[in-house]
C-alpha cells in the first residue's frame, strides 16, 4: 500500500480526535488526565468549522466567543458533521496555549504561548523554544490518550455511546431554547 493511500485511509482520525476533544471540553469533568500525571483543560473558542462526508461544499462555520455552544453547531453534529478546524485553548496548571487545529491533517497554526512580554531577545528565544517543545509534548500526549481509547474496542464503543448522548442533549437544549 502506498504511503498516500495509508494516510488517506487514516484521515478520519484527526476529525474524530478534534470532535472528541470538543465532547470532553463540555463534560462536567472537562479535564483530561495525561500520561505524565498532569491534567489538561480544553476549551473551544472564537472559531469552529465542521464538515461532513460530502466535504467542503457542506462546511458549517461558527464564530464568536464560544462557537461550540451555538445551537446550529449542535444541529451540524447531529447531521454527522465532525470538526474540521477549531480555535482551541489548552491549559495545564497555570500555563495555557491557544492554537488553531486543522483536524484533517492534525496540523496546528497560530500558536500563542504565554511568555513574559518584556524579556530581552536573547532570553525570550530559549524560553519560547522550551514552551514550544512543552506544547508539542502536550499535544502528542492528548493524541496518545485519544488513540489509547480509540484502539480499545470496548472502551471506544462505550465512549461513542456517551458522545451520541451528548449530541442528543445538545440538540434537545437547542430545541428547548427555540420554544
Amino acid at each position: 500500500m502506498a504511503l498516500l493511500e495509508m494516510i488517506e485511509e487514516k484521515s478520519f482520525l484527526g476529525p474524530e480526535f478534534a470532535t472528541w476533544l470538543w465532547y470532553r471540553s463540555e463534560q462536567k469533568e472537562s479535564t483530561l488526565a495525561l500520561p505524565n500525571g498532569k491534567t489538561c483543560e480544553v476549551s473551544f473558542e472564537k472559531e469552529l468549522v465542521l464538515t461532513g462526508p460530502a466535504g467542503e461544499a457542506l462546511n458549517s462555520t461558527f464564530r464568536g466567543e464560544t462557537p461550540s455552544l451555538a445551537p446550529e453547531a449542535a444541529a451540524a453534529l447531529a447531521a454527522g458533521k465532525k470538526v474540521k478546524r477549531a480555535r482551541i485553548r489548552l491549559g495545564v496548571g497555570d500555563v495555557s496555549y491557544e492554537l488553531t487545529l486543522n483536524a484533517v491533517n492534525l496540523d496546528w497554526t497560530g500558536l500563542r504561548i504565554d511568555t513574559p512580554p518584556s524579556l530581552p531577545f536573547d532570553e525570550a528565544v530559549p524560553l519560547r523554544l522550551s514552551a514550544l517543545e512543552e506544547f508539542a509534548d502536550l499535544f502528542d500526549s492528548l493524541f496518545a490518550v485519544f488513540l489509547d481509547l480509540r484502539l480499545d474496542r470496548d472502551r471506544w464503543t462505550a465512549e461513542v455511546k456517551r458522545v451520541r448522548k451528548w449530541i442528543i442533549g445538545k440538540v434537545e437544549r437547542k430545541e428547548d431554547a427555540g420554544s
